[in-house]
This record gives structure tokens, C-alpha cells and sequence, in this order.
């Protein structure tokens, strides 16, 4: 085996481990469940990716809010 093609291997194997691999793997099962709830339908694919992304990131802006309110209630609570 040459060396580029290890070192190629070992690039791919990396990737997994990026957060931009996750938020893709976390976005293509989001759209796939749309798919199915929509019943497995051709042609929608774009719809889907586009739906999934948006409920992602939705909810992470979500998760920001509630956490960044906690932290100050938190911060109030020690100042009584």
C-alpha cells in the first residue's frame, strides 16, 4: 500500500470525529425520518435537508437560550 493512499485511509477515518461530520450525520437522520414521515416519497430529498437543518438549528438556538437563562438565574439566585 503506498503512502498516500494510508495516509488518504487515515484522513477518512478522521472525519467522523469533526463536529461538522456529527452536525451532518445528526442532519441526514433528521431528514431521513422526514422522509419516511412523508412516505418515501422521490424528489423531495433538497425539502428534506432543508427541513432537517432548520429544526437543528432551531433547537440549538433553543438549548443556547435556555442554558445562557439559567446561568443568570443561577447568578440572581447567589445575589439575594
Amino acid at each position: 500500500m503506498s503512502n498516500q493512499m494510508k495516509i488518504d485511509a487515515n484522513a477518512i477515518e478522521n472525519v467522523g470525529d469533526s463536529p461538522e461530520a456529527a452536525l451532518r450525520q445528526k442532519i441526514e437522520e433528521r431528514a431521513y425520518h422526514i422522509w419516511l414521515e412523508n412516505g418515501c416519497g422521490h424528489g423531495d430529498h433538497e425539502r428534506h435537508w432543508l427541513q432537517a437543518e432548520r429544526e437543528l438549528m432551531d433547537a440549538t438556538k433553543h438549548k443556547g437560550k435556555r442554558q445562557s437563562g439559567a446561568r443568570e438565574g443561577k447568578k440572581t439566585a447567589k445575589q439575594h
